[in-house]
């Protein structure tokens, strides 16, 4: 769905978002994940978690030079507030972790802004909304630095 500032996404899930190695899910819990994009840098995953429980993750880029960008990424729950919070931020890390890997060996570097220059499939629509938000701001064939 596009909004004013950018474009937001459910994702429906059987897959956990507890810590290994922590709790499990009630059989058959659905995972709903909300995503929200606000151009051109910053993103917020909202994981809803049995009992009413919400788990929200920001991720703000914060560009420093061409090829380098700082990354701030708040974390908060409304649940198991009484617990250390470590495992989150682990299993957080953990993920940004697998994503920078693959993030910074993806070559070109330059993001392509005109989706006839990639092949698309259906698991490609937040890129696309993604890109085509950017472009909306004015930005040109690529997203360079």
């Amino acid at each position: 769905m596009r909004h004013q500032y950018g474009h937001s996404v459910d994702y429906w899930s059987t897959v956990s978002n507890y810590p290994h190695g922590t709790r499990q899910a009630p059989p058959g819990f659905m995972w709903l994940r909300r995503f929200d994009v606000h151009l051109p840098f910053t993103a917020t995953l909202v994981v809803h978690f049995p009992d009413g429980g919400l788990l929200d993750i920001m991720n703000a880029a914060s560009p420093v030079s061409a090829r380098r960008t700082r990354m701030f990424s708040p974390i908060a729950r409304n649940f198991d507030t009484d617990q250390p919070v470590q495992a989150v931020y682990d299993f957080n890390r953990t993920v940004f972790e697998e994503d920078r890997a693959i993030v910074e060996v993806q070559k070109p570097e330059n993001l392509p802004l005109d989706p006839k220059l990639e092949v698309h499939i259906p698991a490609d629509r937040s890129s696309i909304a993604y890109r085509r938000g950017l472009r909306e701001l004015g930005l040109s064939h690529f997203f360079t630095a």
